[in-house]
């Protein structure tokens, strides 16, 4: 699969009603080479660390089918650190290992959409992401080195069948069967803060 494009963000001010608050959801700064380590990508920054960055969450990657669908869409409304081809959220699955360049990276979960979105590009942008589950997929980073955008995204593992989509799907409605429940709850490489939440609404449905 081929990258796209690299980017990072800085922190940039915003208003809502009237109240300012700070977002780095904008990735605006474009790279052809770049350093990363397990926290992410060099001179990346994430404001609210409570919901983004960590080792869990090292990487955004995201689809170019979402920008190529919505070509009225500002281009940046994705918020992704890495856009790649061909792979969605319906393809990537969690646990994937995938090799780029010298560096490899493992899905851990699906970002989750919050109200910065609306605020920074719109409702209409924030309904489709909504809608569409076009969150993209956070990575975690098991080899480090250096990505550039002339190096390929190959899938080396692939150790479950639980889409991103689906893993998206599954912190509005629990599914019904055990397994996935299981499956999901034993699944090392998804991450720390998407099974607190999803453990969170399997008590919000036994309640």
């Amino acid at each position: 699969m081929k990258i796209r494009t690299i980017a990072t963000g800085k922190a940039k001010k915003y208003l809502k009603k009237h109240e300012e608050f700070e977002s780095a959801y904008k990735k605006d700064n474009f790279v052809d080479s770049i350093k990363v380590d397990s926290l992410g990508i060099a001179g990346d920054i994430q404001v609210d660390k409570r919901f983004h960055g960590g080792e869990d969450k090292a990487i955004h990657i995201g689809s170019y089918v979402h920008l190529d669908e919505n070509p009225t869409f500002d281009k940046l409304f994705m918020g992704c650190n890495i856009i790649v081809d061909e792979l969605t959220e319906d393809s990537v699955c969690a646990g994937d290992i995938y090799k780029v360049g010298e560096v490899r990276l493992e899905v851990t979960q699906p970002r989750q959409p919050c109200w910065k979105i609306g605020v920074i590009f719109g409702k209409e942008i924030n309904r489709y992401i909504v809608k569409n589950f076009a969150t993209g997929w956070y990575v975690r980073v098991l080899n480090e080195g250096t990505i550039k955008t002339s190096d390929k995204m190959v899938l080396e593992k692939r150790v479950s069948n639980l889409t991103i989509k689906d893993l998206s799907k599954y912190l509005k409605s629990v599914p019904s069967d055990r397994n996935i429940i299981e499956d999901i709850l034993n699944l090392d490489s998804i991450a720390k803060s998407y099974k607190k939440d999803f453990i969170k609404k399997l008590g919000e449905n036994n309640s």
